[in-house]
């Protein structure tokens, strides 16, 4: 019974008399095939690259992402670890005298300092911290513009020898299955 005292008639939807929005007009269709905007944004740019190409685009981003880190840890090492290490020495001791700021105690020049660390650690954190930081901020444009490069090339080359998509798993599923069984 409905508010009304009417009987209520059994329908799946509750208001069956309105229309579904979206019948008189179709929705926009995201085609992956279909060619961006010239002026598309950058998010836009990415958001089509992963829709179109998928696992693909993020596989071949976190492998220039390795590979770029890489570069910027090399290139910091060779060209200057002496002096991030000197300037992470630096900082730390600047710090410590900010946040150690009592007077001197007596017989406190023979007890270690709070900073005689290990050098060499703290070079390393500092280059380490330096290189993500390179990495993520000045390799970004290059990172994302080679994976919008490199990504179709390579699902094309995948696509032509049959090791993509569903059809290609299946594949090389089906050739990995033959090989055990030729080995046992």
């Amino acid at each position: 019974m409905s508010l009304m005292g009417a009987p209520r008639m059994s329908s799946s939807r509750l208001f069956h008399h309105v229309p579904a929005r979206l019948t008189a007009t179709p929705p926009p269709h995201n085609d992956p095939g279909s060619p961006l905007p010239p002026d598309a944004t950058l998010s836009q740019r990415l958001s089509h690259l992963i829709k179109s190409y998928g696992w693909y685009a993020l596989g071949v981003y976190l492998v220039l992402s390795a590979l770029d880190f890489t570069v910027a840890f090399a290139g910091i090492n060779l060209l200057g670890a002496e002096q991030v290490g000197a300037v992470a020495a630096y900082v730390k001791e600047t710090a410590i005298g900010l946040l150690h700021n009592k007077p001197p105690e007596p017989g406190r020049d023979e007890m270690e300092s709070p900073s005689s660390g290990d050098a060499s650690q703290d070079g390393l954190y500092a280059t380490l911290v330096l290189a993500y930081t390179i990495h993520k901020t000045l390799f970004l444009p290059v990172r994302v513009g080679l994976t919008a490069a490199l990504t179709p090339r390579l699902v094309g080359w995948l696509r032509t020898r049959g090791w993509a998509g569903g059809e290609g798993t299946r594949r090389a599923a089906r050739e990995m299955r033959d090989r055990i069984q030729r080995k046992d």
